[in-house]
């Protein structure tokens, strides 16, 4: 990590202001929502690039089957494309390394760079997410969208240095320590924009479980202690599985409880699965960022994403803050027992 932020343009969009485009009034209270353009048409990678497009997507899903259901192709044509960029590229594999698992070198490395301005020049950036916060992405024009995964700070730093990802959305517990109040993270060649403050929730069946089931420890690793401290039990979901229907079941099997944001989840989605807030609710704020590499944090796609980006974490916060009663652990939530 840097000591001195790089110049980029982190200063100048923290003086923007989103443009109006209307009101939305939710709780009592109104939210200004930025003018955000009409989505572009279907975006489809260079033919010339259709091939490092499913590599891309195969080492940001970690497997050939989660990349074959994110690209809708058959898992062999997930295969014939990595068999072509190793032989074409002289890749050879690197299965211990956190990123560019299946090679990496200077060749490639200026592809996806290549790749990345043709996606620059559509307005489109490659946003990644953990599983917390995808739903921040969802509907938002000019992002896309990759399957959602827990990843530690530096890991997502590293996507973004390597070309695979334009952005990520970070939060404050993925990294290794805390930082001063009123301070950023900074890496070099990285710009860090602010996304505001949001409110976690612990949710189960049944409500009194004083054991929480969290992402692995390397992606997490200052939510693992903040649980720890405040005495829970910590189950760790494995890092091969963290689609949400797994975390589900895990978590209904051994009566663990699951850290959500229930303005981003939606009420509707934890009624259907009899998820109720835990009596003994510990206090789990975090700070998010929108992490951007300098060339793409100096376009007008990277302004809009994060103008959005902050406004829907405004709201959901304005929301937390306006039904303090439904994250109260003074009151006990009702659960039938079934």
């Amino acid at each position: 990590m840097a000591n001195q932020r790089p110049p980029g343009t982190a200063a100048v969009l923290r003086k923007s202001s989103p443009p109006s485009s209307g009101i939305f009034t939710e709780a009592g209270r109104s939210f200004v929502m930025p003018a955000v353009p009409a989505a572009p048409p279907s975006y489809q990678p260079p033919a010339a690039l259709a091939d490092l497009h499913i590599l891309d997507l195969l080492e940001l899903t970690e497997s050939q089957e989660r990349a074959a259901a994110a690209l809708a192709v058959h898992q062999s044509t997930v295969s014939r494309s990595l068999q072509l960029l190793r032989r074409d590229f002289k890749l050879v594999p690197r299965r211990k390394q956190p990123v560019c698992r299946h090679g990496h070198n200077a060749c490639v490395h200026y592809l996806r760079l290549a790749y990345r301005e043709h996606r620059l020049m559509a307005g489109l950036l490659r946003i990644g997410s953990d599983v917390l916060h995808h739903t921040l992405l969802q509907g938002l024009a000019g992002v896309q969208r990759v399957p959602p995964r827990f990843r530690s700070a530096e890991q997502w730093v590293e996507l973004l240095r390597h070309g695979l990802l334009d952005g990520a959305i970070l939060s404050s517990f993925s990294l290794a320590s805390p930082l001063p109040a009123e301070k950023e993270p900074v890496w070099a060649g990285i710009s860090v924009l602010p996304l505001g403050c949001i409110g976690l929730q612990l949710v189960a069946q049944p409500p009194h479980t004083r054991q929480v089931l969290l992402p692995h420890r390397t992606t997490l690793p200052l939510l693992h202690k903040r649980m720890e401290a405040q005495g829970f039990g910590v189950e760790q979901q494995p890092l091969a599985s963290q689609e949400p229907d797994a975390w589900l079941k895990r978590a209904r099997d051994r009566q663990l409880a699951l850290p959500v944001v229930p303005e981003l989840v939606g009420r509707q989605w934890l009624r259907s699965n009899r998820l109720v807030p835990v009596v003994d609710q510990p206090a789990l704020e975090e700070q998010l960022w929108l992490l951007l590499p300098q060339g793409a944090g100096e376009t007008a796609a990277a302004l809009l994403c994060w103008q959005g980006l902050s406004w829907r974490v405004a709201r959901a916060t304005a929301i937390q803050r306006v039904r303090p009663a439904a994250r109260s652990a003074k009151s006990t939530p009702k659960w039938d027992g079934s």
